[in-house]
C-alpha cells in the first residue's frame, strides 16, 4: 500500500513541476525508509530498491512530457533487463536520493542509470534497459522522442552499456544454445 501512496505523491508532484526539456538531465527523487520497507535484516529489503525505482521511472517520464503520448498512442514501456550493485545498506528511518539520468538509446531500447545515495554517499547503483511498445510492438526510440514532441536526437550509449549489452546477447545466445 505504500508504494501507492508514494506514487500519488510523484503524480501530485507533476502538476507543480515545469517539464524538463533534455531527456539526458538527471531526475532526483527524495524516500525515507519506513520499517515496512525492511527486511529481517532491519535494512531496506533489494526488492523494494526496484520498486523505488520503478516510481523514478515514472517520474521520469511524466517530468519529460511523455503524458500526452502516453494516453494518446497507448504505450506502456517495459523492463527487458537490469542489473543492480548494492554497495551498502539503507537503515530504518534514512532519508535517501535516487538519482535517474539517461544514458543513451539505441533503435530498440533505451538505458537509464539510477544511483540511490544518502548523506553523500553511494548506496547502489542499477542499469535498465527498457522498451517502448505500442499495440505490443517495440517501437524506435527515435519514434517516441519525435511523438513525444523532442526534435530530432542523436545519441550513442557509453562504453560500459555497450558490454552489458555484448552481456544480454551471450545470455540470449547460452539460452538458445541450451535449447538443442
Amino acid at each position: 500500500m505504500n508504494l501507492y501512496l508514494r506514487l500519488l505523491r510523484i503524480l501530485l508532484r507533476q502538476w507543480w513541476t515545469a517539464k524538463q526539456t533534455d531527456p539526458t538531465l538527471r531526475r532526483k527523487l527524495f524516500f525515507r525508509v519506513w520499517p515496512h520497507d525492511c527486511d529481517l535484516n532491519l535494512h531496506l529489503t533489494n526488492s523494494r530498491y526496484l520498486a523505488f525505482m520503478d516510481l523514478c521511472r515514472i517520474d521520469w517520464f511524466l517530468g519529460l512530457g511523455f503524458r500526452r503520448a502516453i494516453w494518446k498512442y497507448k504505450w506502456q514501456f517495459v523492463v527487458s533487463a537490469q542489473e543492480i550493485t548494492y554497495i551498502r545498506e539503507l537503515a530504518p528511518f534514512t532519508r535517501f536520493r535516487i538519482s535517474t539520468q539517461l544514458l543513451g538509446w539505441d533503435e530498440k531500447y533505451f538505458y537509464v542509470e539510477h544511483r540511490v545515495a544518502s548523506k553523500g554517499r553511494l548506496h547502489a547503483i542499477a542499469h535498465v534497459r527498457v522498451a517502448a511498445l505500442q499495440g505490443g510492438k517495440v517501437i524506435s526510440m527515435k519514434e517516441v522522442f519525435s511523438r513525444a514532441g523532442f526534435g530530432p536526437m542523436e545519441t550513442s550509449v557509453p562504453e560500459a552499456v555497450d558490454i552489458w549489452k555484448q552481456l544480454l546477447e551471450h545470455k540470449k545466445w547460452l539460452n538458445q544454445s541450451h535449447k538443442s
